[in-house]
């Protein structure tokens, strides 16, 4: 896959431009959307971009509900044949056929993997916002009607939820993302605060590393994202391209954990 350093102006059309250049410049240029400056801030680093993690064999997940979506996980990655990123969700797996957007994933894996932690989000077609408003209720520690919250970034397993809400002034209709964690997260040398996380979702856009070509309709895929967390180890901004990132949205990003 190329590597792709995008300038800021694009980068918020949905951090969607891509150029070659393994560096960028760190001078931000100033704009705003709708009337509100743009939710970005520059790498928290000088210097070369930090090599891409290494991720290991990922461990087992921790709930039920969590194995059963790493197993939906794998057996969508094994029969994939096309897919590309849409509003409206169309699957057939014997045909290998998986099209939808990142809410209509999420959506399709939970009705089978966690059907009572799906049944709390009352939306038929749920959008990314919906997943945030549940996690958000969620309690941290233990679970309720099927969801857990997860306080600290660190502490996210295989076959859990992130989610975020599009942040005021950025160019997009879409209400935010959604997508599964496949590894445990890794703390990224040179990115202070910063946690690489391997994931799968559907977007029109690749990630770092990511199994999708950059010249298809997008849809389902992995790939790997760089979230920025606080002291407490709250997530709080993401660098679309992994460590190859050239700006970081600010946003909350929420971890959740479903068990039935």
């Amino acid at each position: 896959m190329k590597r792709f350093v995008p300038t800021l102006s694009l980068l918020l059309v949905a951090t969607m431009a891509h150029a070659q250049a393994p560096m960028v410049s760190r001078g931000f240029e100033v704009g705003e959307y709708e009337g509100v400056p743009w939710p970005i801030i520059p790498p928290p680093f000088d210097g070369p971009y930090p090599a891409a993690p290494r991720f290991g064999v990922p461990p087992a997940a921790a709930t039920r509900g969590g194995e059963r979506v790493m197993t939906l996980v794998d057996q969508i990655r094994s029969t994939l044949r096309s897919s590309a990123y849409t509003h409206t969700t169309r699957v057939r797996p014997r045909d290998g056929l998986y099209d939808w957007d990142c809410s209509g994933m999420a959506a399709w894996v939970l009705r089978q993997a966690a059907p009572v932690a799906m049944r709390r989000i009352s939306r038929e077609r749920p959008v990314a916002r919906d997943f945030v408003q549940q996690i958000e209720s969620a309690p941290v520690g233990r679970a309720r009607a099927g969801w857990q919250r997860l306080d600290r970034i660190e502490t996210a397993m295989p076959g859990d939820l992130f989610a975020w809400r599009r942040p005021r002034g950025f160019p997009s209709h879409n209400t935010g993302h959604v997508g599964f964690v496949l590894d445990r997260p890794v703390a990224v040398v040179g990115i202070p605060g910063g946690w690489a996380v391997r994931i799968a979702d559907s977007s029109s856009f690749v990630h770092q590393d990511d199994s999708r070509a950059s010249d298809t309709d997008g849809g389902f895929g992995i790939g790997t994202i760089v979230f920025l967390a606080d002291a407490s180890g709250h997530a709080t901004h993401y660098g679309w391209w992994g460590t190859a990132s050239a700006g970081y949205v600010v946003t909350p990003i929420v971890f959740g954990r479903v068990s039935r």
